[in-house]
């Protein structure tokens, strides 16, 4: 069958299922450009790095984070000390009275001010399609980045398939220290939270880009066959490829997640490649693989 079509096909019964699903799976991945340089700061911390990425799925019946509305203890705990245990409380709560189904926590790798926090397989249902997350910056007073229900359903409710957002840092107001490492001086009369962008010591660049993209939903077989390993997975953009016995890898194209085709890679007729993609920004990509039988194998990458 023509590889072209075949993607076609990919792509098609990919938007086709997720219109008609009641749950869909998704990808979760921030990454962080908080730096220096972007930054810029004559007492930008060298401890610099990031809490863990938490939050939920949920529905419009609760809020946990709202920009202009006071922190929530759990909230205020994640922004002021990277800690969770609060907020996961307020989401164990949610979840019990089935506003909320489910909490999530990513770490950060590599530790440090530039990184990447990603939720791989979020199965999110119809009933609690809302998506809310926070991280601290660290350290910092009580500041962090933030996102508010985000719907990962569309107004026609399908399934969208990719979310991408710059986010900016937040203020939680609930300490009234102005540098990274100021000493604790809580707000006895809390303030709302708030924007940072372009307030000392931010600048007005972003601190990274989340993206939410929508796992595919492989069901042609000519696709879905798993012939190939490829690792590790997630990576830093250098992908191993094996092939199963005597059988040669012919080459490897790269989509993104709305189908473009980003690059392409000749493999040589080996049965183990290396592949660089580090090239590519951070985020969810297709890796579609042909061998010299002309069988056809696509998987889903992340390049942190």
């Amino acid at each position: 069958m023509n590889k072209k079509l075949l993607l076609s096909i990919f792509f098609l019964t990919t938007l086709q299922l997720c219109m008609s699903q009641s749950t869909a799976e998704y990808d979760i991945s921030f990454t962080s450009t908080w730096s220096n340089a972007t930054h810029p700061d004559p007492n930008f911390p060298g401890s610099a790095h990031w809490s863990d990425l938490v939050g939920a799925t949920h529905n419009s019946s609760v809020v946990f984070v709202e920009m202009g509305q006071p922190a929530t203890t759990g909230i205020k705990d994640v922004a002021e000390l990277g800690d969770n245990t609060n907020f996961q409380a307020e989401v164990t709560a949610a979840i019990n009275a089935s506003t909320a189904d489910q909490w999530l926590r990513a770490p950060f790798s590599p530790f440090g001010a530039i990184g990447t926090a990603t939720m791989s397989d979020v199965l999110v249902s119809a009933d609690h399609p809302l998506l809310s997350l926070a991280a601290m910056i660290a350290p910092s007073p009580d500041w962090m980045i933030a996102v508010n229900s985000i719907s990962l359903l569309d107004d026609q409710g399908n399934w969208i398939p990719v979310i991408t957002m710059d986010l900016y840092p937040y203020d939680a107001g609930t300490d009234l220290g102005t540098h990274y490492n100021s000493s604790d001086m809580p707000d006895a009369d809390p303030d709302p939270i708030s924007s940072l962008q372009n307030v000392i010591p931010f600048s007005n660049e972003k601190v990274g880009t989340l993206t939410i993209a929508l796992k595919p939903v492989l069901s042609n077989e000519d696709i879905t066959e798993n012939r190939f390993e490829v690792y590790p997975n997630p990576s830093n953009g250098i992908f191993k490829i094996n092939a199963p016995g005597t059988t040669q890898l012919s080459n490897a194209k790269i989509y993104n997640m709305l189908g473009g085709l980003v690059s392409t890679k000749n493999l040589d007729n080996t049965t183990e490649a290396t592949i660089d993609l580090s090239q590519l920004v951070s985020g969810i990509y297709l890796l579609q693989i042909t061998s010299d039988d002309e069988a056809v194998s696509t998987r889903r990458v992340i390049i942190q």
